[in-house]
């Protein structure tokens, strides 16, 4: 199956949690229903050997006052300080006081999102780092498709048998979640480590600093829909910036460059295992993408998968703009002929059509080409090797 897997910095604890419903009663179907309108996910869960040393057991279920004082202040659930605070808090709270006066009236939401500007402009270190895994859509289709039986039985007065669909959805649940732990298993050996010492000297050579083995802190969000309310199954994997150093027991800031070089490792280890759970527990066939970037279930058409998409351009899962693997122009933004096109219909347009308006609009304004010097590649060529790099470095594709 197809998995994409993006890695980005996190500066926003309220995001996730808009999403998440605090009532103790949910039923199978409402996390499509209501996710995109009032908050209907479920709660995250802990995971990781230093969610372990803080007294979180894996799997257990999120409160808001521990995730706060772990990811936005590196402290303890007791209060103890976890390494170094988050640096430039004064001066990002300095910077949000003077947007603030600039906007005397701002709504909840608009300080929400001051307080996020104050923090970038005071080039706050992240409070964490989100491994966003985003499952094909053949897989959020079959997914919804249990809950909708669930949700035809409840109406139908069928106890049994919306009983029988629920414990299906909450089994797939528990296999999507048992995935991601494998891939996090993978993360955790290759990449959880702290720097300790200085890297900028070197002493004959080799630099004097050290890298040691280090347990993360994770908290897992499994979400069922985008921020379009189209079916979406994803889980946001927030990477807690601070990590227990296994040599000495210290708490310090783990070394996440390590991180980007394994996020298409992660995605492939979380697709292949829940590949082979989905196919032992009901018996699903599989048929490789056009793309050739992983499979997606047999018999759930393309024309289906293109029904429960939003058009191309639209907002991505993550909550924020994507970035690219390495993050350069990560804030560059560009007017698209696409955009352009959505503009100009009344109705939404489809991704095919919408695809083909684009390419259109490229073509009728490219300057025409002169021909290839002697000695070199053809230019289209090598215009396609740029467009697979910038393809490359946007998504890790398992």
């Amino acid at each position: 199956m197809a998995v994409v897997a993006t890695l980005t910095k996190g500066y926003d604890l309220d995001y996730v949690w808009k999403q998440v419903d605090q009532s103790a009663v949910k039923t199978a179907a409402s996390y499509y229903m209501q996710a995109a309108e009032v908050g209907g996910e479920p709660a995250g869960r802990w995971w990781g050997p230093g969610a372990e040393a803080l007294g979180f057991a894996d799997g257990q279920t999120i409160e808001r006052k521990p995730y706060n004082l772990l990811f936005g202040e590196r402290k303890a659930p007791d209060g103890t300080q976890l390494g170094r605070p988050p640096g430039c808090g004064r001066k990002a709270a300095d910077l949000y006081e003077q947007l603030l006066a600039a906007e005397p009236h701002a709504t909840a939401e608009r300080k929400r999102e001051l307080r996020l500007e104050a923090t970038r402009m005071a080039r706050q270190s992240p409070l964490f780092f989100d491994l966003t895994l985003s499952l094909c859509k053949s897989v959020s289709i079959f997914h919804a498709s249990l809950g909708e039986n669930a949700r035809l039985a409840r109406e139908a007065g069928d106890l049994a048998g919306e009983e029988y669909w629920s414990g299906l959805v909450a089994e797939m649940d528990e296999m999507i979640y048992a995935a991601v732990h494998a891939g996090f298993a993978y993360l955790q050996k290759e990449a959880g480590y702290t720097r300790t010492g200085s890297h900028n000297t070197r002493v004959n050579g080799r630099e004097s600093g050290q890298w040691h083995e280090a347990d993360l802190a994770v908290a897992h969000w499994l979400q069922h829909t985008s921020r379009d309310g189209d079916m979406q199954l994803h889980v946001h994997s927030q990477i807690a910036h601070v990590a227990r150093t296994a040599k000495d027991g210290k708490w310090r800031a783990p070394d996440s460059l390590g991180y980007n070089e394994h996020v298409g490792a992660v995605g492939a280890v979380t697709a292949q295992h829940l590949e082979e759970a989905l196919t032992r527990r009901f018996g699903l066939e599989w048929t490789a993408r056009d793309d050739g970037h992983g499979f997606e279930i047999k018999g759930i058409s393309g024309e289906m998968m293109r029904v429960f998409s939003a058009p191309r351009g639209s907002s991505s899962v993550t909550g924020a703009p994507r970035r690219s693997g390495n993050w350069r122009n990560s804030d560059r933004r560009r007017t698209s002929p696409r955009a352009g096109a959505r503009k100009a219909h009344s109705t939404p347009i489809s991704c095919t059509r919408a695809g083909l308006t684009s390419s259109r609009a490229r073509s009728a304004s490219r300057s025409p080409r002169s021909p290839p010097r002697s000695g070199t590649r053809p230019p289209a060529t090598r215009s396609t090797t740029r467009r697979r790099r910038r393809e490359l470095s946007r998504k890790h594709w398992c």
